[in-house]
């Protein structure tokens, strides 16, 4: 169960800044969104706009407030675990650190995070007000807006490191905009926004690997061989050094429980012996050490050797709330935020792996544009199915999935479905038929498990100020 005192807090101990303070953040988000984009709209339109030149020359003229040493991650699924792992890890080695990630779970805030903790009120509406005054910025997309804002929070805390999660594809992404990095990172590659990266394998990983734009290291996770040879093709073409993780490195767990897991690890640079580890399942393993590599090799890059008491420290204490995260024990409720087929085999995987106890019902929540049947197959379809019961329900978004779509698409996987009007409703029903004993499983899209935590955990997020 995660342990940060903002996340877990309630309304009171939130300690919420000075109304004036908060009223503030408020507007700036909301002015923010009101700049839409594919992520607001979820229209493929919005998305088949993308480019970088304009933001580039924004940046120029701001006198490049993204320039600093950078990890770059792009991918399909564990991106953003890499990321926070990443930064934990070189923050650990006495790095002072700018993270941006996306999306958020509870707050705007969130995504632009300074030594680890996310940017004050205060700072975030200064920041977004002086971006809202700017006349150039007019045409933007909220996603533009938020990274750019977070390249100048990381200049006004002058950060030396950052470690930056793509948003989507990677070669038109906003976060290409820098001009060169330390670091690049590629998880694993699957099909997902077919209508705007490509529909195969190869042409997605094309588009990921457009993040590799001159020399640097590139680090891969282990992914399926089409992605692999596209994405080796561009690092050869670039003057990139490639380090592919199942090449370098040996990983073997050697306890694992709902608490975490213990992992032995070898890297070209030594070997880790019992890793302590809070994040659950084989694929968090493979993303412990992708982001061991990344680390490593962005130490190398400004010649120093990485500490191994802080990839020690980085991994016991990195927090990433909403993968594989254990909410409550009594019942058992697990909640994982999913968006492609290959995403929910992992998490088939690790309920399986981890023998959660029965009876289980799921939780599910997605959005418009996912590939619904496939992630069914592979929660309830695929052969020994995470739960019993499915309840479907739409998470609270405008990009909601039609509720009844997702329920025909469980159905058809071959499971007995049942049909909320709310994630909350769902979760009572779902509780009351597991019992104590029983597990409750929540997955789907990041606004599904965010608002569980928030029912289940009593926070406040951007959703109680009507920002969603």
């Amino acid at each position: 169960m995660t342990t940060d005192p903002i996340l877990r807090a309630s309304a009171a101990a939130l300690a919420l800044p000075a109304e004036d303070v908060l009223r503030r953040y408020v507007d700036a988000v909301r002015g923010l969104l009101n700049h839409g984009g594919f992520e607001r709209t979820g229209n493929a339109a919005d998305a088949r706009r993308f480019r970088v030149d304009h933001v580039t020359e924004r940046l120029e003229a701001l006198g490049h407030p993204e320039v600093r040493h950078t990890v770059h991650v792009a991918g399909s699924k564990g991106k953003g675990s890499v990321s926070a792992i990443t930064e934990a890890i070189l923050r650990a080695a006495g790095a002072h650190t700018l993270l941006l990630t996306s999306p958020d779970m509870h707050q705007a805030r969130e995504r632009i995070a300074i030594d680890g903790a996310p940017i004050d009120y205060a700072m975030f509406a200064t920041l977004a007000n002086r971006l809202l005054a700017d006349p150039s910025l007019a045409g933007w997309s909220y996603f533009e807006a938020m990274t750019l804002l977070g390249w100048l929070a990381g200049a006004e805390a002058q950060c030396d490191w950052q470690v930056v999660e793509v948003g989507l594809g990677g070669r038109l992404d906003t976060t290409n905009a820098m001009p060169s990095k330390d670091v690049a990172v590629i998880t694993p590659i699957d099909l997902e926004h077919t209508e705007i990266l490509g529909d195969t394998i190869a042409k997605i990983a094309a588009e990921k690997a457009g993040i590799i734009i001159g020399p640097c290291d590139l680090v891969t996770s282990p992914m399926r061989d089409s992605a692999l040879e596209v994405i080796h093709a561009r690092a050869v073409e670039m003057g990139a050094t490639h380090h592919h993780v199942p090449d370098e490195c040996a990983l073997n767990v050697t306890q694992q429980g709902l608490e975490g897991q213990t992992l032995d690890l070898r890297t070209p640079v030594r070997l880790y012996r019992g890793l302590k580890y809070p994040l659950l399942g084989a694929h968090q393993r493979e993303n412990a050490a992708t982001a061991i590599r990344a680390a490593e090799l962005a130490m190398q890059a400004i010649g120093e050797e990485l500490p191994e008491a802080a990839v020690r420290a980085g991994i016991e204490g990195v927090r990433w709330p909403g993968r594989f995260e254990v909410l409550k024990h009594k019942p058992l409720v697990v909640i994982d935020g999913l968006h492609t087929p290959l995403a929910a085999k992992r998490f088939r995987e690790a309920v399986h792996e981890l023998a959660l106890p029965r009876p289980r019902v799921l939780v599910a929540g997605l959005l418009a544009g996912k590939d619904a049947q496939a992630i069914a197959h592979e929660l309830v379809g695929a052969g020994n199915p995470v739960a019993e019961e499915v309840i479907v329900a739409p998470p609270s978004s405008p990009r909601a999935a039609d509720v009844e779509m997702t329920r025909r698409a469980f159905s058809d996987a071959g499971a007995m479905v049942q049909q909320c009007a709310s994630v909350a409703e769902a979760l009572e029903i779902a509780t009351a038929q597991v019992g104590e004993r029983g597990t409750v499983l929540v997955a789907g899209s990041i606004y599904t498990v965010a608002e569980a935590r928030e029912v289940l955990l009593g926070i406040v997020g951007d959703r109680a100020f009507g920002l969603r």
